[in-house]
């Protein structure tokens, strides 16, 4: 077995070690005089608690004394820095964004945001080893097979990819309703381009290259979103040329599902309980005004339902352990022949037939 398929055992080596060495570096920062993680005052010392204490965690999950640990308060461990890991990313998508169209990263004010991009990403980092490190934890210790997650005897068995199908009928429901999300959004931006006022911040009319720019990019989001909950998200299609029929990586989709997911779905809720709270200044003036409200919507609505098909697409691919074929041994002695076709009947040689 190839090391990437033992992921299982030496996850939360991984997940332990990174944890470890980012809260370290946080302690040293702390030491050092700087507060600040991910841009956000006084938190980097409970940023290196939390991480350290995970570390712990995450070793627990692959060390023998784990074990005299309840399974309930490591996986509650695992998840709780995974969760808070990924709030602490939720930023990293827009800066990889404006890293790639402009080359740098900067915060609200224009000033160079290199350091918070650097934990942000560490902290993305972190809460996909700890996701890893949580679902090898459970399938070991419920007693099923660590591969698949499934139980079936011992040893090692061969594995049989499930046959296209989509995904429960509330999934996709789920998955049209963050699509629908979308279409406000994207028929507001519409109507400024054509010169409607009132919508865009301060007069700005968006140039038609970037109306059509923002279509593209809409379609993609709906194809990649409906790929996770249809068949031909597991299988290529026939439109595709030489790779119909080829079973479809399941790194493929969910690597940029995953990173776009946990951005979308907590910067658009952030925006919209701050909207709500009164935090953020929003004003009910027309056109604007329901573009404020359409934006964070529509991240939200398709940031979560972009989640949820994509922990579906998950389950739904996982690769079964099936028994490998047992091994042909040699027939018995007289074993499979046909008494009545196996030559003369003692008794008869020689004699004449009818």
């Amino acid at each position: 077995m190839t090391w990437w398929r033992r992921w299982p055992y030496w996850m939360g080596y991984a997940a332990s070690g990174l944890a470890a060495g980012y809260g370290g570096l946080l302690l040293v920062a702390v030491l050092t005089g700087r507060r600040s993680l991910v841009g956000l005052p006084d938190l980097a010392a409970p940023g290196a608690g939390l991480l350290l204490a995970g570390s712990a965690m995450a070793a627990a999950t692959v060390r023998p004394w784990g074990r005299r640990i309840p399974p309930g308060l490591v996986s509650t461990g695992v998840w709780a820095v995974t969760g808070l890991a990924l709030a602490g990313s939720a930023m990293v998508l827009l800066n990889l964004i404006e890293l790639f169209l402009t080359g740098a990263v900067q915060d609200r004010h224009g000033n160079a945001d290199w350091l918070p991009f650097a934990q942000r990403l560490g902290l993305a980092g972190v809460a996909a080893l700890f996701v890893a490190t949580a679902i090898s934890w459970r399938r070991r210790t419920s007693g099923g097979c660590v591969r698949c997650g499934r139980n079936h005897p011992p040893g090692r068995p061969d594995r049989r990819h499930p046959a296209p199908h989509p995904a429960p009928p509330v999934v996709r429901r789920f998955a049209y309703a963050g699509c629908a999300t979308l279409l406000p959004y994207a028929v507001l931006h519409t109507l400024g381009a054509f010169g409607v006022p009132g919508i865009e911040p301060d007069g700005y009319r968006p140039p038609w290259s970037a109306a059509v720019a923002f279509w593209a990019g809409l379609g993609l989001a709906v194809f990649l979103l409906s790929g996770l909950v249809q068949p031909w998200g597991m299988v290529f299609p026939r439109w595709t040329l030489w790779l119909a029929g080829r079973r479809v990586p399941r790194l493929l989709p969910l690597t940029p599902v995953w990173l776009v997911a946990p951005t979308l779905a907590l910067y658009g809720t952030g925006a919209l309980v701050l909207i709500a709270a009164g935090v953020l200044d929003w004003r009910w003036d027309g056109g604007r005004g329901l573009l404020g409200v359409a934006a964070p919507t529509a991240f939200a609505g398709y940031g979560w339902a972009l989640a949820v098909a994509a922990v579906s697409y998950q389950r739904r691919t996982v690769p079964s352990c099936v028994p490998a074929p047992a091994p042909a041994s040699a027939p018995a002695p007289g074993a499979g022949r046909d008494i009545g076709h196996s030559g003369p009947v003692p008794g008869t040689a020689g004699r004449p037939g009818p």
